[in-house]
Formats: C-alpha cells, sequence, structure tokens
C-alpha cells in the first residue's frame, strides 16, 4: 500500500510539474509575441497560432520623434534664408525708389537706356558715338536749326527741342510744361493721333488690340466715339507702345533703317500691318516736308529718347509691383517662421534633452 501510494504521488507530482511548464511556454510564446522581450519581432504565422493576437499590420508604428537640436537647427535655417531674400527684395526697392526715370534729365536717362537704344539714337543722328553727352548735344544742334526764328548764342535745350516736334505733330498750344517726360508725352500722343488718323481699319483695329493689351484693359476702354484711341491716359506700357508706334512710322515714312529692333513692343501681327511698306503713305510724312531737313533728326530722335524713358518706366513699375507680391509673400512667411520661433522656445524651457513627434512641430 505505501508502495501504491508512493508511486502514484510520484505521478501526480509529475503531472503538476508538466502543467506548470506547458502554462509557461504558453506565458512564454506570448510575451515573445507582445514584444516584452527585446528584438524579437512575431511573423505571420506565429501570430495566427494565437487567438484572439492583432495581425502584424494592425501592430502600432514607431511614431517619427524630432530633437530639440533638430528643431532650432531648421527654424534656423529658415531664418536665415528668409532674412537674405527680405534684404534683397527690400534693396531693390530703394533702388527703384531712386530711379526716378520721369524726372530724369535726358543725358542722365541714356545712360540708363540700353546700347541698342543709343544705337538707334545715333544712327538717326549721324553720330560717330553713342556717348549720352554727345547724342544730346548733337539732338540739341539738331533742334535749333529747325527753330530757326529763335536767334541764340548756344543749342537750344533738349525740353525745346521736344516742345516743337510736339507742336510740329499738332499738339494745342500753349504747352505748359516744361518737364521733358510730359513734353515726350505730348509729343507721343500728337503722334498717335496722326498716326490713328491716317491708318487703315486694319492698321487701327490691330492699333487698338495691341494698345489693350499693353494697358491690361478691353478694347472698348480705349476706343472713343469717333474711332481713335484714348491717349489721355496712356502710362506704362501703353505709352511705350505709342512712342514705339510712332516710330515705326516716321522712320518707316522716311526710310530710315535702325540698326536694331525699336519697336519690341509690337507684335509680330501689329508689326506686319504697321511694317515700312504700311506706313510710307500717312501723311505723318508731311510734317518733314513742312519742317527741312532738321526734322529728319528731331522726330525720330526725341521719339527714341521718349520711347527708352517709357520703356524704363515701365519696367519699373511692373519691377515695383513684382517685388510688392514678393513682400506679401515673405509677410506670410514670417508669421510662420514667429509660430516655429514660439514652439523652439517652448521645447526649450520644458528641457532640451527630449524629443517631440514630429507632427507636432509646427515646420
Amino acid at each position: 500500500m505505501d508502495k501504491t501510494q508512493t508511486t502514484f504521488n510520484a505521478w501526480q507530482w509529475a503531472g503538476s510539474v508538466l502543467l506548470v511548464l506547458g502554462v509557461a511556454v504558453v506565458v512564454f510564446y506570448v510575451l515573445r509575441y507582445s514584444g516584452v522581450f527585446t528584438g524579437f519581432r512575431a511573423t505571420p504565422e506565429f501570430a495566427a497560432t494565437i487567438p484572439g493576437s492583432p495581425t502584424l499590420k494592425e501592430l502600432p508604428k514607431p511614431v517619427p520623434m524630432a530633437s530639440y537640436g533638430e528643431v532650432r537647427t531648421e527654424y534656423e535655417r529658415r531664418k536665415r534664408l528668409w532674412q537674405s531674400e527680405f534684404d534683397q527684395v527690400m534693396r531693390r526697392q530703394q533702388e527703384l525708389v531712386a530711379l526716378d526715370y520721369r524726372s530724369m534729365d535726358a543725358q542722365v536717362l541714356l545712360s540708363h537706356s540700353s546700347q541698342e537704344d543709343r544705337a538707334n539714337l545715333a544712327a538717326v543722328l549721324g553720330t560717330a558715338t553713342a556717348e549720352p553727352s554727345e547724342l544730346i548735344g548733337s539732338l540739341r544742334r539738331a533742334g535749333s536749326h529747325s527753330l530757326a526764328t529763335l536767334v541764340r548764342g548756344k543749342p537750344v535745350s533738349y525740353e525745346e527741342v521736344v516742345k516743337d516736334v510736339a507742336l510740329k505733330f499738332g499738339a494745342k498750344k500753349p504747352i505748359s510744361t516744361n518737364s521733358a517726360a510730359e513734353l515726350e508725352g505730348l509729343a507721343i500722343k500728337a503722334a498717335m493721333d496722326k498716326v490713328i488718323a491716317e491708318a487703315s481699319p486694319q492698321q487701327r483695329d490691330a492699333l487698338v488690340a495691341e494698345m489693350a493689351k499693353a494697358q491690361s484693359t478691353s478694347s472698348t476702354g480705349l476706343v472713343a466715339a469717333t474711332g481713335g484711341l484714348v491717349l489721355a491716359n496712356l502710362s506704362g506700357f501703353g505709352l511705350y507702345l505709342a512712342a514705339s508706334t510712332s516710330l515705326a512710322a516716321v522712320t518707316g515714312a522716311v526710310g530710315i533703317t535702325l540698326p536694331f529692333a525699336a519697336y519690341t513692343g509690337l507684335s509680330s501681327v501689329l508689326a506686319a500691318a504697321t511694317g515700312p511698306l504700311g506706313w510710307a503713305a500717312l501723311a505723318v510724312v508731311a510734317v518733314y516736308k513742312l519742317g527741312g531737313a532738321a526734322y529728319k533728326k528731331t522726330i525720330p530722335g526725341v521719339l527714341v529718347v521718349a520711347s527708352s524713358r517709357a520703356r524704363l518706366m515701365a519696367e519699373r513699375e511692373a519691377e515695383i509691383s513684382k517685388l510688392t507680391r514678393q513682400r506679401t509673400v515673405l509677410d506670410l512667411s514670417a508669421a510662420r517662421l514667429a509660430i516655429l520661433a514660439k514652439f523652439v522656445d517652448e521645447m526649450q524651457r520644458t528641457g532640451t534633452d527630449h524629443s517631440v513627434p514630429r507632427a507636432s512641430v509646427p515646420w
């Protein structure tokens, strides 16, 4: 009996040990699957053997983190880029404010003009050099011959030459202004009145369409009841187009060929409709018959200077508008940088040795 009892107790003890070992094995594998033991990655096959266990796709992914140093470095990089662009915009804006082409003396204006403009003026005046001082001096001397009724001991001023050209084109008397830019505007508009009056319907339609495009307005807004262009409010590229068109008419009528393209404001359609052959019969040629040989220099010469001034003014206005838009974008960027700067300060206050979720950073 004692031997039988002893045997039964041994088997009972062994069974208990096996039961405990079985439970331990199950617990071990469950803990390994759950990631408690570092480095363990359950396979899909193993996961499928455990009832109720999530698949690998359902396991949470690690959250990307960003350290204080990383966030601060990125903030400082963005701030440097912003400051550099801001300084460039401000510097260029100041330069453009100082470039007041409207009130600029004609000789100084030519120093800002392109080499092409100066070469065209030299071709019109027949000078051997394209230096601004020589060009304006030659234009003034030619104008002094035109103003034969004025007896002077020195060449007339450039403004007097422009005024004489404007009157020749039919500008209204008296002309009260002495501003070179305003006088050039009068000459351009008076010349365009003649161009429009003598243009064919095809030429007129082309001019109206191109002028509307240059002025960023509708064709209807540019056409008066009489069919002529409303020239009083021309500005920017519209004024440049008018000057280029008048110059095309004048040089085409008298057979002057300029060495460089002086009519860059004209489209290919308008150039075809208003080229030298198209302008040959225009009454603008009568201006030269009335005034003699000197007007063959002063009229196109003034229009070259006027066209150059109008282009420089238009480009300046366009660049100022572009810089204004850049400032708006920079202001928005500055506001975002301010938010990021505040976030960096808050991270610093809570300690620089910890990280935060990248998604929480206001990049």
